[in-house]
């Protein structure tokens, strides 16, 4: 994962890959299916760890949690070194751009994944009543989706969690104005 998160697909080449895990060419397609079969597998345990692994915990409470989300996303004493290359999916998102179907269904499912977290949030701090509140909500979601897209950016065009410092403090600061 870390060696993908690294180079991207295009650039880890096989025998890279091999040099580095141990893992042979004739093992890699054997095995994996392939490259972009490992590579695939590798995007489906990301999205695992991302779901469980506590870094959206406190995202679908309040906004204190969606802002809370954003610090930490930017906190490299929380998360792992390998965080400094921003966000696989986004970065396989850049590096595919939508012409793989298989890599888009892993998009997909994290952009789902982040949506959902953000209008929970939003929607237990800001109440669900009417198509007004529903609206403010929908377009909060939006913004919040596209706040977590462009931090990673951030972070990846510096290789540095925390190189996003100063974006993620100033989203926390508009997260916790909107109660």
């Amino acid at each position: 994962m870390a060696m993908f998160w690294e180079h991207g697909f295009c650039n880890l080449s096989t025998r890279k890959l091999e040099q580095e895990t141990g893992i042979t060419r004739f093992t890699l397609q054997t095995t994996y299916g392939g490259k972009m079969a490992l590579y695939l597998n590798t995007l489906d345990a990301y999205l695992d760890q991302f779901e469980t692994s506590g870094l959206l915990q406190g995202v679908d409470d309040s906004l204190h949690g969606i802002a809370a989300f954003f610090e930490r996303r930017a906190n490299a004493s929380v998360l792992p070194e390998s965080s400094k290359h921003g966000c696989l999916v986004l970065n396989a998102v850049i590096e595919f751009a939508s012409i793989d179907k298989d890599v888009n269904l892993r998009v997909t499912r994290y952009l789902t994944l982040l949506r959902r977290n953000f209008r929970s949030g939003l929607a237990n701090s800001l109440g669900d009543q009417g198509a007004a509140e529903r609206k403010n909500i929908d377009e909060k979601t939006e913004i919040l989706l596209a706040a977590a897209l462009g931090l990673n950016v951030v972070i990846r065009a510096a290789s540095d969690s925390n190189a996003g410092q100063a974006m993620a403090v100033s989203i926390a600061h508009m997260v916790r104005d909107w109660s």
